[in-house]
């Protein structure tokens, strides 16, 4: 039996331009996990990593605990179906329309606070991408499905599985909607749930996968045991 384990990104950069980097908070959430695992028997025989920066710089917080301390760490292999899906593009293709029609001010053309246009934001997210899943708003022309999503997750957990010898410990960072699709893999899940975990993934959080030949199981979900309170963060 092998174990992967599934590692949602620290918390990127939510107001800034570039949301695709780690904050200074999600560093620190890196950090800690690379300390929770070092100062613990956890060690990994292989670990890949997702394409995005937020992936990478979580992978080099945890690496980087584990080099200043002298301790080996598997050098990454990257693995691009570990990728996150296109629902803020769809999102951001439909927004005008989604806020109209929830009757929402869109927070870009009014003077509100970072907190507040973050809130009205997800909820429009969570609606958009609720629709989104059931086909009944429209994937943009150069934009990756709902439906190709799931299948490319799918292939990624099935390559980490065939390169993997037995009793194997494998780490793989990624982001939140693809803990969840992996989790639905190994739970049969329909969309909606899978889209419902989505949300509740924690920023640096553990998801666990067991398998053994074709066969996949669910472990551990969401577990944040090397994160203070203050350091628990969703976005």
């Amino acid at each position: 039996m092998s174990l992967l384990c599934l590692v949602r990104h620290g918390q990127a950069s939510v107001h800034a331009d570039n949301y695709d980097q780690l904050s200074s908070h999600g560093e620190v959430q890196g950090r800690a996990l690379g300390e929770y695992w070092s100062a613990n028997p956890q060690r990994f025989d292989r670990v890949y990593v997702g394409p995005l920066r937020r992936h990478q710089q979580t992978y080099d917080a945890v690496a980087g605990v584990f080099q200043d301390r002298g301790l080996a760490w598997p050098a990454p292999t990257p693995l691009p179906e570990l990728d996150e899906h296109q629902g803020p593009e769809v999102i951001s293709h439909h927004r005008a329309n989604l806020y109209q029609q929830a009757g929402i001010d869109d927070p870009s053309y009014q003077d509100v606070d970072k907190q507040e246009s973050l809130r009205r934001y997800l909820k429009i997210y969570q609606i958009g991408t609720t629709r989104w899943i059931r086909d009944d708003l429209e994937t943009p022309s150069g934009l990756e499905s709902w439906a190709a999503f799931r299948a490319r997750i799918q292939r990624g957990i099935r390559t980490i599985m065939s390169q993997a010898a037995s009793g194997q410990r494998i780490a793989a960072f990624t982001s939140g909607g693809a803990t969840a699709a992996a989790v639905g893999l190994a739970l049969d899940l329909e969309d909606a749930r899978i889209l419902e975990l989505s949300w509740r993934v924690r920023n640096a959080a553990l998801s666990e996968l067991l398998f053994s030949g074709g066969r996949l199981s669910l472990e551990t979900f969401n577990t944040t045991a090397h994160l203070t309170e203050d350091q628990l963060t969703y976005v």
